[in-house]
């Protein structure tokens, strides 16, 4: 099992083409063993590092602050808010995925996210899509009702078709454990204090996506991911295409849960497309290695796109490129 203290190191070193400020929080957590005995505190899937980090901030700790002074002196409301607050946002830019994937679907379309936090991902045909082909060359999607504040670039690598229509949803909806509202100012606070120091593009990338829910309100339920599924679903309007969309949400589910909810996404008589780390759904990720190795050097937590639990390309966690397609088979 791997220990807080490799936890951190691991994240140290993931963060620091990121954020300087959060890879320098970490190692110092790492190293230090009065930190890491606070952590451990935690139930296990509170002790991630973004979590706590995110929690520190939101208690009011400062990009150039001393997160060992910060954690020692106000570690209950640290841990107050790591215990009730979640890393789950569907970033804005992984509708890129999406919008790949359902070039392949008829509309119209009733889309359905879960984990869908504040609704973001939801919105995917009222962003501007910027796709730029392995050549340099772009093409620029706009919603059909005109431009859009939120531009979002995403790279195709080579042999990667290029998305080249808006789908038509008629009808939308998020499944959330715990939905953020956009009228909640806490909410809207946890949702920015999650854009990590030095994320400038990213945390302007959020202001214009929170601008375009405020006008469009998502609608979202509170619910469990697989207990509340069917039920939501039963809401799509009969004439339309099921789309249910679940970007980097199953991992915080147990292994179990897991296998249920991709055999209740099958039975719905819809299409699933979900966005995963290779090894989050074992099958699935079987299936990738045999279409969609492993690059040479690459770690096995990479990002699968899939639709009904086949693979069809390897994506960045964050959806701003999408490296490699499936052949045509």
């Amino acid at each position: 099992m791997t220990s807080t203290a490799d936890r951190y190191r691991r994240f140290a070193r993931e963060a620091a083409p990121r954020s300087r400020t959060y890879a320098a929080w970490a190692a110092t957590i790492a190293d230090d063993e009065e930190l890491l005995a606070l952590i451990d505190t935690l139930p296990v899937a509170d002790r991630q590092p973004v979590l706590v980090l995110t929690a520190a901030r939101y208690t009011g700790l400062r990009p150039q602050g001393d997160v060992r002074t910060w954690l020692e002196g106000e570690w209950d409301a640290v841990a107050a808010v790591a215990r009730t607050r979640h890393t789950q946002t569907n970033d804005p830019r992984r509708t890129a995925a999406l919008l790949a994937a359902l070039q392949q679907i008829d509309g119209p379309i009733a889309l359905l996210e879960v984990g869908a936090a504040a609704g973001l991902g939801l919105l995917v045909d009222r962003y501007r899509h910027e796709l730029v082909d392995d050549r340099g060359r772009m093409l620029r999607l706009d919603p059909v009702e005109g431009e859009s504040p939120l531009v979002l670039r995403t790279t195709l690598g080579p042999g990667v078709p290029v998305p080249r229509r808006v789908p038509e949803i008629v009808w939308r909806a998020g499944l959330e454990r715990s939905p953020l509202r956009l009228d909640r100012a806490e909410d809207e606070r946890w949702l920015r204090t999650l854009i990590w120091p030095e994320e400038r593009e990213r945390a302007a990338q959020l202001d214009a996506a929170i601008a375009i829910a405020r006008e469009h309100p998502p609608h979202l339920v509170a619910g469990d991911a697989v207990d509340g599924l069917r039920a939501l679903a039963a809401h799509a309007p009969p004439e339309a295409t099921l789309v249910v969309w679940s970007p980097a949400v199953l991992v915080y589910l147990a292994p179990a849960d897991r296998a249920r909810f991709a055999a209740l996404a099958g039975d719905l008589g819809g299409t699933w497309i979900s966005l995963d780390g290779r090894r989050v759904l074992p099958e699935v990720g079987a299936r990738a290695d045999a279409v969609l190795p492993l690059a040479a050097g690459a770690h096995d937590d990479d990002f699968v796109l899939s639709r009904d639990g086949h693979p069809l390309a390897v994506v960045s966690p964050h959806g701003d490129r999408i490296e490699r397609w499936v052949a045509a088979r």
